[in-house]
């Protein structure tokens, strides 16, 4: 039997100028409260700082307000993520730290390889740092991640599709999925021809019937790519079946750390009908 989902990470980062809850938070939460799940918030708003260079009065206190805003609004997100998690009856803890950039994605990827699960919003949010935290989250924590579009999405998703390429990448996100492929009603495993040769990796069939070990019972769906387009074959199918999470390895162009995502992975995070568990 897949173990639960036990510790649950969040990204914290105001929805608006209000600082209020985003899609991440609110279906975060509800994660935690269907596993029972402890419950960490992390800030990951970065302080602004200024290069050597550029070092003056007029600056400094232009910098200096901007960080004044942004911590306003990090406090004013943690408490509205408190809030929802005091609803559900949930204790959580807040993180709130003040760093630049750099050191602040450190420690965000030091917890998330404390956590079973990270759920991140996609795309940028109002400060414009989502993306990149996306990236060190799949490349560095050795965890899986939740990216969630703006409209949110089901936090005990009942149909799940898993993109199926054949490889440890794919293999790694079904594996850390499995807590949510065995409470689903319905799983279809989705293989899309038309990009790659697929005749050499681990077969569909063989997936099925690894998920029906775990107790998973899924139904093979084999779709060509329309146009070549891998991602927006995939937004279809999730649209016409009703599907409510997309379990998929991401890919990468390159070995080296600096790859950028592959195109698939890169246009499903710019534009997913719904959220994406995705693993590296």
């Amino acid at each position: 039997m897949a173990h639960d989902f036990r510790k649950v990470l969040i990204g914290l980062v105001p929805a608006d100028e209000s600082g209020g809850a985003t899609a991440a938070v609110r279906f975060g939460v509800g994660l935690a409260r269907h596993f029972g799940a402890a419950l960490t918030f992390q800030a990951i708003v970065p302080h602004v700082t200024l290069p050597y260079s550029v070092v003056g009065g007029f600056a400094a206190g232009m910098v200096a307000e901007e960080n004044k805003r942004r911590r306003e609004l990090v406090e004013a997100a943690a408490a509205a993520a408190r809030a929802l998690a005091d609803e559900a009856g949930l204790a959580c803890v807040a993180d709130l730290p003040d760093l630049a950039l750099e050191e602040l994605a450190e420690r965000f990827i030091q917890q998330a390889r404390l956590q079973d699960v990270t759920v991140l919003d996609a795309g940028d949010d109002l400060l414009g740092n989502n993306r990149s935290m996306i990236e060190e989250a799949l490349f560095n924590s050795g965890r899986p991640l939740i990216v969630i579009p703006k409209t949110g999405g089901n936090p005990a998703p009942k149909r799940i599709a898993v993109a199926w390429d054949g490889s440890a990448r794919s293999a790694r996100a079904v594996g850390d999925a499995l807590p949510l492929l065995a409470a689903a009603q319905s799983v279809s495993v989705v293989v899309i021809g038309g990009e790659k040769d697929l005749s050499r990796v681990a077969p569909a069939s063989g997936l099925i019937g690894y998920l029906e070990h775990h107790g998973v019972k899924s139904d093979l769906v084999a779709l060509e790519a329309v146009g070549g387009d891998v991602a927006e074959t995939l937004r279809r199918h999730v649209l016409d079946s009703a599907v409510e999470l997309v379990i998929m390895g991401a890919f990468v162009h390159s070995r080296f750390r600096q790859a950028v995502l592959g195109g698939t992975t890169r246009s499903l995070l710019e534009n997913s009908p719904v959220p994406l568990f995705l693993a590296y």
